[in-house]
């Protein structure tokens, strides 16, 4: 089928159209605000572009508005039959449960406005008649995720339903562009201008720091008249308020709970009518909602918990329990953090720092969801500084300053499945597809080479795997044009489609009754038949594991562990860091100005800071030494065991391993030496096992940017870290395949599969392409080469401050109580940090 050529509504049409788009406006009590208006006219001029307004403030009537419109001043003759055959419009969410929710807001403007048009969501959670509806053009607005539209484009019935469209919808853009996620997306954009190349596409971003790249991204292959940016300037209010502890209760130093400010918590929950309590991850999740169902007054039903680990039919049970406002406490992560709309919710409550000015307000507009109401968010400390980091964030978020989400580039295993499903789709040559894929922002610059390689790779596995068949999924057929293999490679393939890996997880189910979850395959091996842990909200027994399933039952004991997962960090903010460092010295050295509530509560702990130590100005680098086993003179305690030192760039714990890694490389290759250390979100701990002179070091080059990726390199096992990431970029290229029909394969296998096939190429083929790939991946995104050559910079330019209390600081001491978690002891962590912290302010 060739590309569809629809003839241009005429003006008539559509005055028509809009007269009665205003009459169903009229007919819902929508005002209509400017910015949807210049949405609306900027799609009826035929542009392109990215639609940026603060959550709540109805972005979806704004991008939908104009596609609408255009589909009523076409319709014509449609409107005496049934629609023809084919997408309109495609609306494309990073979740499932935002695609049911975007779903049902659609059908009624569509079934009021479009009655002969069928709306379907193809997603894993489709109904059959949906999934065929999609495949075969049977729906004119599609609702969809990237993984969905990717499987739908590796056909060629799928391909032919998107030649008669008209519109792209990306929601939440900003939540996939720095993924592999989005750069799968941009390739499927490429393969729908192709298809359809009048299309018109827009993005939706709430919260988002670099629109212009963002847009730039999404949109291409048109001229900068073609493209718009449209905000929301409306104000909106930005309130965010922190719950302060008496004047005689102090705050801890350390910690991350926060679990002492449970009774005003609940206080605050019980004085609204539905309220989500937001924790930065699944086990704090789980914590809070023991300690809360331990206390609640009300039936146990009206209290719930919601987090990426459990069963989707949970998740949605609690999602509509708060629509229908049969839940008066949700206790949640980040998987409420995206626009679903819960407009019954009227109090949102953080504990912790959300560590971005980005997702504290994306998580304040789950409170009130409606447009031009105020975003208001309650605060709760877990220790003492997320009260500078709660008054940091509020200014930033006050001023719109969000945090940028930089694009990823060149991921050649995403680019290695994309080629393969090309050939699924009536297969491709490699210029045509070449030449296509560098219309995107994320192979804008891709080499010949590595395209060459790619290919190279998809048709016999590389120079190392020639000899095995199961390796050749790519053929050449009569006409030349790459072709799958065989039905089998294609089966696989398709099955396989997506680009988040698979990870070491075991279901955890009743034995009498539903799936609650899964978690990590580390966690359920410590276990032991009979023993007790928190999960889904509840305390529950293992019985037993059989097939990567944990089979338990409830138990009247209290769960004595609770499950952790990796990579459960929420990423810190640099803009929040450096803006908390501001506020901490003009606090100091400004005592008598006015201050907000949370650093006038922090004044006691600022001024014993500047006692023991210094409070740095942002213009300087605060290294303490410190002895854990004080001796009498300077001299004595630099040169005894036990000293550490405790260095603040305020830049985030991911970025401060990375400087702990690069300083004991560079101290060890002046003088041997061993180091161990600990890292927050304030600083790092640095402990030598033998004695360095601080004030003979030359701290610029210490510093330095020179020589910094082989320096990183040399400074850990690079070799495993690589290895690490093979294992995800194997999956996703379709070198690894976790999916086979009719077969299981547990984390153990997939893990001896990857690292034989990385020996293998490593020893035999060191420039693999997925090999190039995962040694990129491992410097970019595990030792975050970045982020730390823009913070050298930062610090070149700051000058060191040494100092050396007698005893920890309130700087030092969080530090210090990381680096107690990997000690042996018969106290817990939290006894010995409660002894040491009564100890130090007293």
């Amino acid at each position: 089928m060739q590309p569809h050529a629809p003839t241009p509504p005429t003006r008539k049409a559509w005055q028509q159209a809009r007269v009665r788009w205003r009459a169903w406006l009229v007919a819902q009590g929508v005002q209509p605000a400017r910015f949807q208006q210049r949405a609306w006219k900027a799609f009826e001029n035929g542009q392109s572009g990215l639609i940026a307004a603060p959550t709540g403030s109805g972005k979806t009537l704004a991008a939908i508005g104009g596609p609408l419109l255009q589909a009523m001043a076409m319709a014509g003759a449609e409107t005496e039959r049934r629609a023809e055959r084919g997408v309109r419009i495609l609306w494309i969410t990073p979740l499932r449960a935002l695609a049911s929710d975007t779903t049902s807001h659609l059908l009624r403007p569509v079934q009021a406005l479009l009655p002969h048009w069928r709306t379907a969501m193809r997603t894993g959670d489709a109904s059959a008649k949906d999934r065929a509806a999609a495949q075969k053009g049977l729906a004119q607005l599609l609702v969809t995720t990237p993984e969905s539209l990717a499987l739908l484009l590796s056909s060629e019935l799928g391909s032919a339903s998107f030649h008669t469209l008209h519109a792209v919808i990306v929601d939440e853009w900003h939540e996939l562009l720095p993924s592999k996620r989005g750069v799968l997306l941009q390739l499927n954009l490429a393969r729908l201008r192709l298809l359809a190349p009048m299309v018109q596409v827009w993005g939706l971003s709430a919260t988002i720091g670099n629109l212009q790249e963002a847009l730039q991204v999404l949109v291409r292959e048109r001229s900068t008249a073609q493209t718009t940016i449209v905000q929301d300037t409306r104000s909106k209010a930005f309130d965010l308020k922190a719950l302060l502890p008496p004047e005689s209760v102090r705050l801890p130093w350390a910690g991350h709970l926060g679990l002492a400010n449970i009774a005003q918590v609940l206080q605050q929950v019980l004085a609204t009518q539905s309220c989500i309590i937001f924790t930065n991850t699944r086990a704090q999740a789980e914590l809070w909602f023991t300690a809360l169902s331990s206390i609640w007054p009300l039936d146990l039903a009206t209290l719930s918990i919601h987090h990426g680990s459990l069963d989707h039919a949970m998740r949605l049970h609690v999602e509509d329990g708060l629509r229908q406002q049969r839940m008066r406490c949700v206790v949640a992560t980040s998987s409420l953090d995206l626009g679903v709309d819960f407009p019954a919710v009227d109090l949102v409550i953080q504990v912790g720092g959300a560590h971005s000015v980005a997702r504290l307000v994306q998580r304040a507009g789950r409170a009130r969801h409606r447009p031009g109401v105020p975003v208001h968010i309650t605060t709760v400390a877990t220790q003492a500084m997320d009260l500078c980091e709660f008054a940091a964030t509020r200014e930033l978020a006050q001023a719109q300053q969000f945090e940028s989400s930089p694009p990823l580039r060149l991921c050649l295993d995403v680019l290695s499945q994309h080629a393969m499903s090309m050939s699924l789709a009536g297969g491709f040559t490699g210029n045509a597809l070449l030449q296509e894929v560098r219309s995107t922002a994320a192979f804008a610059d891709l080499p010949d080479s590595q395209w060459q390689a790619v290919l190279d790779f998809l048709q016999h596995g590389g120079q190392a795997l020639d000899a095995y068949p199961q390796y050749r999924r790519l053929a050449r057929d009569g006409m030349q044009r790459y072709v799958p293999a065989d039905a089998k490679v294609a089966c696989r393939h398709r099955m396989a489609i997506g680009t988040i890996a698979e990870q070491s997880l075991v279901n955890v189910q009743f034995l009498r009754g539903a799936r609650l979850g899964s978690v990590e395959e580390g966690f359920i091996t410590k276990l032991s038949p009979g023993d007790v842990f928190n999960f889904a909200g509840r305390s529950l027994e293992l019985f037993r594991v059989e097939n990567l399933t944990a089979w338990v039952r409830k138990s009247s004991k209290p769960g004595t562990r609770t499950p952790a997962w990796t990579g459960g960090f929420l990423p810190f903010s640099n803009p929040v860091g450096q803006r908390m460092k501001s506020l901490l010295a003009a606090t100091h050295h400004t005592p008598d100005a006015p201050k907000v509530p949370e650093m006038a509560h922090l004044q006691p702990l600022i001024a014993l800071q500047a006692t023991r130590s210094h409070v740095p100005h942002h213009t300087e680098l605060l290294v303490e030494i410190i002895n854990t086993a004080p001796a009498r003179s300077r001299k004595a305690r630099e040169a005894s065991t036990g000293v550490a030192w405790f260095i603040y760039p305020f830049a985030g714990r991911v970025v401060h391993e990375g400087l702990a890694l690069l300083l004991a490389h560079r101290l060890a290759q002046q003088q041997a030496n061993t180091f161990s250390w600990a890292c927050n979100h304030m600083g790092l701990m640095l402990v030598p096992a033998v004695a360095v002179d601080a004030h003979a070091l030359n701290w610029p080059a210490l510093l330095g940017s020179e020589h910094l990726a082989e320096d990183l390199a040399a400074a850990v096992n690079f070799s495993e870290i690589a290895r690490r990431r093979f294992r995800e970029i194997a999956q996703i290229a379709g070198l690894l395949n976790a999916r086979i029909p009719g077969m299981s394969f547990n984390t153990r296998q997939l893990q001896v599969s990857a690292g034989l096939l990385f020996d293998v190429l490593s020893k035999y083929d060191p420039e693999h392409v997925l090999l190039h790939a995962a040694r990129r991946e491992a410097m970019e995104q595990d030792l975050h080469l970045p982020d730390l050559q823009a913070l050298l910079a930062q610090l070149s330019a700051q000058t060191v401050v040494l100092q050396h209390p007698d005893q920890h600081t309130p700087f030092s001491f969080g530090l210090w109580a990381e680096s107690m978690r990997g000690q042996l002891s018969n106290e817990s962590w939290t006894d010995r940090i409660r002894r040491m912290a009564q100890k130090m302010e007293g």
